[in-house]
């Protein structure tokens, strides 16, 4: 299983978008590893590096982007998973340029000149999973009519197992948003390895504690958007550093897993240097954008 982050920011974006904070500024003048784009994770079988077989988590805005640095597939992607309704997690405006009109050319043919439409080669079907808000959204941006964007939407509840792209897909309750929507956690199992992705959320639900003691997890991803602060509905560092120390003492993450911190707002969290020196003292590792694990 291989791992490959397109976005480690906050939905501010770091540095932030109409921000000169000393952050902000750091970041802008600092190493690649500074800049952040919105959280996104791409995720592919050991066996299938290409081919357009790897599952996206989360579609933020600068999805496109980040798909081209970071070599990504858009036009061959078939698996979507969405964590939360939240713009920066979700942005199905892009899926409109998946309609066809019904005349089509294959890949590299010139396409049809007498009239215009967002894209003229077939797509292979895309699997869209999330929870009742995310296809509110989606509903509202392409209507009840999904099939000209070769599209299919398959909603997700806590507790939900699925198939996607190879793996085994188990869906948790997320501590994000609560009296608005289900916002979910994703847990993927390749039969060999597993890894859980943890935002957005405060600390784990009692439900999905439970939930998550009957697995071994070689790889858990979560959420630190707060850094030194003190915010809540979603994790700081102190918080983060004690679910980490949870999920060793409960033995939910295997012998030799790794922690990884992810969703960092530039108001609360250093530079990534800074940030990753304090984390790697506790055994988490900070993630950039662009960075890739295989598991």
């Amino acid at each position: 299983m291989h791992l490959r982050f397109l976005g480690t920011s906050a939905g501010e974006l770091y540095p932030g978008i109409w921000c000169r904070c000393e952050n902000c500024q750091k970041a802008r003048t600092g190493g690649h590893k500074d800049r952040r784009q919105s959280a996104a994770l791409y995720v592919e079988p050991a066996d299938a590096r290409a081919g357009g077989r790897g599952v996206l988590i989360d579609f933020p805005s600068e999805i496109v982007r980040q798909a081209e640095r970071h070599g990504v597939d858009l036009p061959g992607l078939e698996y979507l998973l969405v964590t939360h309704s939240h713009g920066d997690h979700w942005f199905p405006y892009l899926l409109r340029w998946r309609a066809r009109p019904a005349r089509l050319c294959e890949p590299g043919q010139a396409a049809p000149r007498e009239f215009g439409a967002p894209r003229f080669t077939p797509l292979p079907t895309l699997h869209v999973w999330g929870n009742a808000s995310v296809e509110a959204v989606l509903r509202r941006e392409l209507g009840d009519d999904l099939a000209p964007f070769a599209l299919e939407f398959h909603p997700v509840r806590p507790g939900s197992t699925f198939t996607a792209g190879g793996f085994t897909v188990t869906a948790f309750h997320a501590n994000h948003d609560m009296e608005r929507e289900e916002c979910l956690h994703y847990l993927l199992a390749d039969g060999d390895k597993s890894f859980l992705y943890g935002l957005d959320g405060d600390t784990f639900l009692p439900a999905t504690r439970d939930a998550l003691r009957s697995f071994r997890l070689d790889t858990v991803v979560l959420e630190a958007t707060f850094g030194f602060g003190p915010g809540r509905n979603h994790r700081n560092f102190d918080r983060l550093l004690r679910e980490a120390d949870w999920l060793r003492d409960e033995g939910v993450l295997a012998d030799g897993g790794q922690i990884i911190a992810s969703h960092f707002s530039p108001h609360h969290s250093p530079p990534h240097q800074e940030t990753d020196d304090f984390l790697r003292a506790h055994g988490v590792v900070a993630a950039w954008d662009g960075m890739e694990i295989e598991l």
